[in-house]
């Protein structure tokens, strides 16, 4: 039996999930809830993309230390489900973190794959209908020392280019959380939140703005979930993703 070197109570800390993109390549990034540096010994996950962006995943990357405590490789072929495609991801370790120099500390982030990117579309890592059938297994798991220790995903969307600029402070949070960005161009810029489902539950337009934008938002009326603020500026559109639980 392998027991985390850092004692029971890490072991019993979830592991959450989030994707960026930088230069054409997404990264796929883990976050401990607390400190850890036992077996990782479990990982599944799954990105999402519309089939009709033409885009498409190239063969995923890996580099020591992750490569070794964490072999993360394609589970089965690309899939389609009408016009979104999804591939599922999975992983395995089978010895402590420790042994290659590695400890975790609770709410760092720390890269486990990279994948490049061939085309442009938004990726995002999920759980929907699809991945939860048990025919495909495909939601995310996360195990620590062969138990369950999954987390969330604190940042799914990833869209064809970062804006680097935003900020959403804090993320995951209680439905209050301060959001932050710069408009270098003079112009109008609109915000809009939306939940899960696409209804919208915040929108203002700010005439001719030019420099920064910060404002606190207020989620605690509405239920606790996933939701997406839409920012339009310059003829563009970025969209960020809110965990409010």
């Amino acid at each position: 039996m392998f027991i985390a070197s850092l004692g029971a109570a890490t072991a019993q800390s979830n592991v959450d999930i989030g994707l960026y993109q930088d230069n054409g390549v997404l990264e796929v990034k883990v976050r401990p809830e607390a400190d850890f540096d036992g077996i990782f010994s479990s990982l599944v996950f799954t990105i999402r993309w519309d089939a009709n962006s033409g885009a498409t995943l190239g063969e995923r990357l890996q580099e020591v230390p992750a490569a070794a405590y964490m072999a993360v490789n394609k589970s089965g072929n690309l899939r389609e489900e009408g016009s979104t495609r999804y591939m599922v991801y999975a992983g395995f370790g089978m010895s402590p973190m420790s042994s290659e120099g590695v400890s975790w500390r609770a709410g760092q982030e720390y890269t486990i794959a990279r994948i490049p990117v061939v085309g442009q579309a938004e990726f995002e890592l999920v759980n929907d209908a699809y991945t939860a059938d048990k025919n495909n297994n495909g939601n995310f798991y996360a195990a620590c020392g062969g138990a369950d220790r999954t987390g969330i995903i604190y940042k799914g969307l990833a869209p064809s280019s970062e804006d680097g600029s935003v900020l959403i402070q804090p993320n995951p949070n209680n439905g209050r959380f301060i959001l932050s960005f710069s408009n270098e161009v003079k112009g109008d810029v609109t915000v809009e939140m939306v939940n899960s489902i696409g209804q919208s539950v915040y929108n203002e337009t700010i005439r001719d703005l030019e420099g920064n934008y910060k404002k606190e938002m207020d989620l605690s009326t509405q239920s606790a979930g996933a939701y997406y603020v839409k920012i339009k500026r310059g003829g563009n559109t970025s969209t960020h993703k809110v965990i409010y639980r």
